[in-house]
């Protein structure tokens, strides 16, 4: 009880994460450490498996390396933050069942930002109408976190204030917040969890 407590108080606070990194692209550090709490609690009730030290070594693993990256720290926590919850079966690290997952959501924004390209005036390659989205100066000045525009290779260190913005409407990367993908995927992988075992 108090285990599926700890992994369902994490999944809250991913969602309250990825909502507001889909509000304003920047998340309240207070979320992230009201997820200390039931990640210490889990990590305390599993210690003494090695599947479990395997899986939370995974996230580490992959924390760590995303953002050396370049992802933001939302997504290197989020990820350690799922690390903490219990592997549902043996050898699937958590981590991989909440990445596996949440790709699903892939396809949908990709059909998204080429419906919405579609009627805009900028001129881009299929690719880029696929990854990239078309956006007006005064929609990219509402809320400029939103775009990325140039070559970005630190999330950390992006500063749109810094753009010369000459044409009335600009190419930016525009994709769902990683966090909000890792949000999804950890509420398949609590889905998987809750199974009779």
């Amino acid at each position: 009880m108090i285990e599926t407590l700890g992994v369902a108080a994490i999944g809250a606070v991913l969602t309250a994460a990825a909502v507001q990194d889909l509000k304003s692209r920047e998340i309240d550090a207070r979320i992230f450490a009201a997820g200390a709490l039931p990640a210490a609690l889990l990590i305390a009730l599993n210690w003494g498996s090695l599947l479990y030290l395997f899986s939370l070594g995974v996230a580490a693993a992959l924390a760590l390396l995303m953002r050396l990256l370049g992802s933001g720290y939302a997504d290197s926590i989020s990820m350690a933050l799922i690390g903490a919850a219990p592997p549902p079966l043996p050898f699937l690290p958590t981590p991989f069942i909440a990445v596996m997952a949440g790709s699903a959501l892939l396809p949908a924004h990709v059909a998204y930002l080429y419906l919405k390209n579609r009627k805009r005036p900028c001129e881009m390659t299929l690719a880029e109408r696929l990854t990239h989205i078309c956006v007006s100066v005064e929609e990219f000045r509402k809320n400029p976190l939103k775009y990325v525009v140039g070559d970005v290779r630190d999330m950390e260190r992006y500063d749109p204030s810094t753009l010369e913005l000459r044409d009335r409407w600009i190419k930016a990367k525009y994709g769902l917040p990683y966090v909000v993908y890792l949000a999804a995927g950890y509420w398949v992988y609590v889905a998987i969890w809750l199974l009779p075992k």
